[in-house]
């Protein structure tokens, strides 16, 4: 090659920075494809004010009784999915819990970290006021300016596949493997207590969610590995979700 012949680079195409989001608009045919089209991503212009210090109780240092007693019952079947990490609680419908019984889960959630409950029907079709109503119990609501929620209710977070596969494939095109990990919005001064995740349709195989204890983790380690942990300094920071959402125009708050 002469000095003079032109340089050809492959340039990558920027993927988009959180691939919970997603990256094409809603069409009338995503709504007919959905079995919730009131749970679809809506980006209303919302603003939210700069998020202040709270004061927070959590409710899981109200519990006096530690056997759970309003929350185990003789109808209650706890099943542990490894021994230091998740739950599965049967027998109990979340819309019927006392405040007794929602204070012994949240104690219950602090001692196992991720607790399942399955056939909630009820729950997941009684709509997204009463599900937010629940989850107020457990704290003060968390904002997401970044991301698409239920319309009329900021607190929700969607996470959409629909409509955007040609953009997945291209992340995950970049990534050496699909699992994907990440910590609820580390970057706040006040990250969220208590996260409610529920799965109103998903794919028949694939697409499981894996939860991780870090501080377990950190407890496995060797001493030596705990001291260089120990000098370590992260930075937690939304400067990236931020910028790649305004430069879709769909920021919702004012920073």
């Amino acid at each position: 090659m002469s000095k003079h012949s032109p340089v050809v680079w492959n340039v990558v195409e920027p993927i988009s920075y959180d691939i919970n989001l997603p990256y094409r608009g809603l069409t009338a045919e995503t709504g007919r494809t959905t079995n919730y089209p009131d749970y679809l991503p809506s980006f209303d212009p919302i603003f939210f004010d700069p998020l202040l210090v709270f004061d927070f109780v959590d409710p899981a240092l109200l519990v006096e009784d530690k056997s759970l007693p309003n929350l185990i019952t003789s109808e209650t079947k706890l099943t542990s999915i490894q021994p230091a990490l998740g739950t599965i609680v049967e027998g109990v419908q979340l819309l019927d819990m006392s405040n007794s019984a929602k204070e012994e889960l949240a104690l219950l959630i602090s001692q196992r970290k991720a607790v399942v409950f399955p056939n909630q029907d009820r729950f997941m079709n009684a709509g997204p006021t009463k599900q937010q109503e629940f989850m107020k119990f457990f704290g003060k609501p968390n904002y997401q300016p970044v991301s698409g929620s239920v319309k009329g209710h900021p607190g929700f977070h969607i996470i959409h596949r629909d409509g955007n596969k040609e953009e997945i494939a291209r992340f995950l095109s970049q990534k050496a493997t699909t699992t994907l990990w990440h910590q609820d919005v580390s970057y706040e001064i006040q990250p969220p207590g208590y996260v409610m995740l529920g799965l109103l349709q998903g794919p028949e195989v694939g697409g499981d969610t894996v939860f991780a204890a870090t501080d377990l983790a950190y407890k496995r380690l060797s001493s030596a590995f705990q001291k260089l942990f120990d000098n370590l300094e992260a930075v937690h920071s939304s400067v990236k979700m931020i910028s790649q959402v305004r430069e879709r125009g769909k920021l919702k708050a004012s920073l």
